[in-house]
């Protein structure tokens, strides 16, 4: 299940496509212009989602709102919160992409800090440069298939197949190699 604010449905349409041509099946609850408190409390009904999904793992993005708040800690809280009700399972925590000229006050360093034991994907580490709509902060049809696919490639590299749930991650996670390109065209 993938659930956060407008990045989440930037990248979670084309990811829910590219799960389901393998067999997964990956629910997405998105709301645009949506806050990690909200999603934190009973607003945007996470819990319920949790318990009607029962979902084997849960991938969070959000926080690309909140990047020009001028005290970004006052998120750790509620990030812990959104751990706290996802259990036990396994988790990713998906960095919004930041865009040209994005105010950076801390946010997604909060995120980091903060989301253990979800596993932090840092999107703009992984993923450089993102090309953008004009709206100048969401990325492009084409850069959010490529994000897609990008996160099929992580997950394809990074799940360890010897784990006790069916996506239990390797520790450390790493980014996919360069070849890793061609798995996409045998799955």
């Amino acid at each position: 299940m993938h659930v956060g604010d407008s990045m989440a449905d930037a990248l979670g349409k084309d990811l829910k496509r590219e799960l389901e041509k393998r067999g997964v099946k990956n629910p997405l609850k998105y709301k645009e212009a949506t806050y990690i408190p909200q999603w934190a409390g009973h607003r945007m009904r996470l819990a319920s989602y949790l318990a009607y999904y029962k979902p084997d793992m849960v991938i969070v993005t959000l926080g690309g709102n909140e990047t020009a708040m001028p005290d970004p800690t006052v998120r750790a809280d509620p990030v812990r919160r959104i751990v706290k009700m996802i259990g036990d399972r396994p988790c990713l925590w998906v960095a919004a992409p930041l865009w040209p000229g994005a105010p950076n006050t801390g946010i997604l360093k909060v995120v980091r800090d903060n989301c253990a034991p979800c596993i932090y994907v840092d999107t703009n580490t992984l993923m450089t440069k993102m090309k953008v709509l004009g709206d100048g902060v969401h990325p492009t049809l084409k850069e959010r298939k490529r994000w897609a696919k990008f996160m099929v490639r992580w997950l394809l590299h990074n799940r360890d197949p010897k784990g006790k749930r069916i996506w239990d991650f390797k520790v450390p996670t790493s980014a996919p190699p360069a070849e890793s390109v061609g798995w996409l065209d045998v799955r």
